[in-house]
């Protein structure tokens, strides 16, 4: 195995946290792996994990070879690819993790446009409202929200997508217009599967009001909240871009317009290294296609 190899199996061995793990991700057995990094350890005549019988983690010179690996790695197949000439042409397989909501109202239709620029991509979506393991399924490029919990991954923020107050029409008509964010007390909210009620808060200039709400019915997918609004079932909280179709086409509208809420951050996450060839392109697609999902006419 040269050199460029034992520094990808080190890197896997080291984002699985586990050979046995990394071993199923490669598709070889536990004990090559194992045996490959002992070599590797032979060659570099040092300690890279720290193994007890309950966890493998890295040794202060793992930590820092990981480091060096990565960049090693990535420049080394950007070297690859250009010498390719794939670099004006990018070809291969992007393993796409997302909530379905993301799935459905950006990266899919982002896609065919990307496929007329770059037609030897092919595309494997991964569309989950839980969080799906990038190492173990192997993932390019992962959308997320919110802020990021796992330190060892790296991200991009895409955007600051806005949240606001949305209502279908059929629910204003029964039941009223709030004109002041006190009225939402006395209104149905649709919420988030979390508890029996959410503390929504709204701004305006230096004036915030934090308002608890609750209504009839909660759900764990972002697609279902905007079905119940759209039922009339209650007032949504969401960001532009998972229901500007609903607002162009008269379905929701939104309610409250001169208060603010805090927005929903959108970030690309990946397991190590820089964005480069075809991940890069297709990030910087999703962005600009990101921008035109949040405008609602």
């Amino acid at each position: 195995m040269d050199r460029i190899d034992a520094m990808k199996l080190f890197v896997r061995v080291a984002e699985a946290g586990s050979f046995s793990k990394a071993a199923v991700a490669l598709g070889v057995g536990q004990p090559t792996v194992s045996r490959r990094i002992q070599d590797l350890e032979a060659q570099l005549d040092v300690i890279l994990f720290q193994r007890t019988t309950r966890a493998l983690s890295l040794t202060e010179a793992g930590e820092r070879f990981y480091r060096r690996a990565v960049d090693l790695i990535a420049d080394y197949e950007s070297a690859e690819a250009e010498a390719r000439g794939l670099q004006h042409e990018p070809v291969g397989l992007l393993r796409i993790s997302c909530s379905n909501s993301f799935a459905r109202r950006v990266i899919i239709p982002s896609i065919p446009p990307f496929l007329e620029k770059y037609p030897k991509i092919r595309f494997d979506v991964i569309s989950d409202d839980a969080l799906t393991d990038l190492v173990e399924e192997a993932i390019d490029l992962a959308f997320r929200f919110g802020q990021l919990r796992d330190s060892r991954l790296m991200m991009r923020k895409l955007a600051d997508t806005p949240r606001a107050l949305w209502a279908s029409p059929d629910y204003l008509a029964r039941r009223g217009t709030p004109t002041a964010p006190a009225d939402l007390a006395d209104h149905d909210a649709v919420l988030f599967r979390k508890g029996l009620y959410s503390d929504w808060t709204l701004s305006r200039g230096e004036e915030e009001v934090t308002v608890r709400v609750d209504g009839p019915f909660a759900a764990s997918g972002a697609d279902n909240l905007v079905q119940a609004g759209q039922a009339g079932l209650g007032i949504l909280m969401a960001p532009n871009w998972l229901v500007s179709g609903c607002v162009n086409e008269g379905r929701l509208v939104r309610i409250l317009p001169d208060w603010e809420m805090e927005s929903l951050p959108v970030n690309c996450v990946w397991t190590a290294g820089r964005l480069r060839g075809k991940t890069k392109l297709f990030v910087d697609h999703v962005t600009e296609a990101l921008k035109a999902a949040m405008t609602c006419d």
